[in-house]
């Protein structure tokens, strides 16, 4: 297990930092209704299941995607305390 809670080899870091780019421009949006937020929120939720379709599902069977998805959350979170600078 990684430090952010992710089975290891799941998310690389730069996947994380995409992630985390998308998902600070819906989660802390001005204007979550907002286009730009929309777009970025399914985006991500794209990218989250394809991530876990490929790389949990064969591997770790009994993960539910609605856990694999709050700790991709959770990380996604991290990174972003880790690396303010890094956010838009």
């Amino acid at each position: 297990m990684s430090k952010d809670g992710l089975p290891e080899g799941v998310v690389t870091r730069v996947e994380l930092a995409q992630l985390a780019g998308l998902f600070d421009q819906f989660e802390f949006a001005f204007d979550p209704r907002s286009m730009s937020a929309q777009k970025a929120a399914s985006e991500f939720e794209r990218r989250a299941q394809v991530l876990f379709e490929e790389r949990v599902t064969p591997h770790h069977p009994g993960i539910p995607f609605v856990v694999f998805h709050a700790r991709l959350r959770s990380a996604c979170r991290l990174y972003l305390w880790r690396n303010p600078a890094s956010s838009s």
